[in-house]
């Protein structure tokens, strides 16, 4: 019951984070609108803001929220997709992703991680990559000049803190380095949503190939392969099979 309130709550009520002065007007117009019921110019207020390269997690939130308010399923999961992605950590945004989601009709399992990969994920996800790029790059900063004032300090006791501590920060600067890589290979995955009502998967890129099963509207893809208007998705259970581009709508 909580839960439900919470999630009326936040549909209501929009992200009202300014996202600069040019666009304070058109992001005000839109969150006007959207607590006014008129959903459809909400949408097409902030659909403004995007089609001036001003991406924002506050703007994939609300326009996934106003299409989940018109029952647009795929639009709804695309856009909170959106914003997962350029803010993972945010409970807001993670609960009503949940709830569009739930809209889906495919019912598809994850395949089982162990605690590793999942402490890796929620690890990954507390910083962007260029964050965990910039920490990288601040620890192996502070390693080379921990080690420059080891060797050209003769104080026998500093210079064996020095390069006790150098030695923490060359080791944390490689653990670092790897999580940064971790992240870069995970934004590097290309996900697309299914924007058909229903749709066939494919063995092969043509029609003259078999059936392997479909998928409906709202459901998440990973995009492994491309060829000549089709792609090669995989689900979280580890099916594949090729899909008309038609249908998707890949994920920036």
């Amino acid at each position: 019951m909580r839960t439900n309130i919470y999630l009326f709550i936040l549909l209501i009520f929009p992200f009202t984070t300014l996202l600069g002065q040019s666009n304070t007007t058109v992001f005000d117009q839109a969150n006007a609108a959207y607590n006014g019921g008129n959903y459809s110019l909400a949408i097409e207020k902030y659909e403004a803001i995007l089609n001036d390269k001003l991406h924002s997690a506050e703007v994939y939130f609300n326009l996934g929220n106003a299409h989940y308010r018109l029952g647009n399923v795929a639009e709804s999961v695309y856009y909170f997709e959106q914003a997962k992605r350029l803010d993972p950590m945010d409970k807001t945004i993670l609960n009503n992703s949940s709830f569009a989601n739930n809209m889906t009709q495919d019912a598809i399992d994850k395949l089982p991680e162990t605690q590793i990969d999942l402490l890796q994920q929620k690890v990954l996800a507390f910083l962007t990559l260029d964050q965990w790029t910039i920490i990288t790059l601040v620890f192996a900063w502070m390693g080379a000049l921990l080690f420059f004032m080891y060797r050209w300090n003769n104080h026998i006791r500093f210079k064996r803190l020095f390069f006790s501590l150098a030695i923490i920060f060359v080791l944390t600067t490689l653990v670092s380095l790897g999580l940064t890589q971790s992240k870069l290979a995970l934004n590097s995955i290309q996900k697309a949503v299914i924007f058909e009502r229903e749709i066939e998967i494919w063995g092969e890129p043509n029609t003259r190939a078999d059936i392997l099963f479909l998928l409906h509207e709202g459901t998440v893809v990973e995009v492994v392969d491309a060829l000549e208007g089709w792609s090669k998705v995989k689900l979280a259970n580890g099916s594949e099979g090729w899909i008309q581009n038609s249908g998707i709508k890949r994920l920036n």
